[in-house]
């Protein structure tokens, strides 16, 4: 088993999660993080316009990573130095 760390992550992330999962887990993430506190301080109508415009912004942040980061990192983690692999 790896070790965690942030690279695993956004390869599992970017590479192992099938998009449509990702971008509903995004979203969701960004629903519930803005929707619920804002649900409990002004009420349903806020909860829904605050949380599906955070869910959508976290959705759209999603494409952005797959498109401008995840590249990046994939090719960090495929062609890894001969040093920080071990290899000699």
């Amino acid at each position: 088993m790896q070790n965690f760390s942030l690279i695993n992550l956004l390869d599992f992330i970017g590479h192992d999660m099938s998009p449509v999962s990702a971008v509903l887990a995004f979203f969701t993430f960004g629903y519930l993080v803005v929707g619920l506190p804002v649900h409990f301080r002004q009420g349903a109508a806020s909860r829904d316009v605050w949380g599906t415009a955070a869910g959508v912004t976290m959705a759209a942040l999603y494409g952005a990573f797959l498109v401008g980061v995840y590249p990046l990192v994939h090719h960090a983690l495929v062609h890894v130095p001969t040093a920080i692999a071990g290899a000699h």
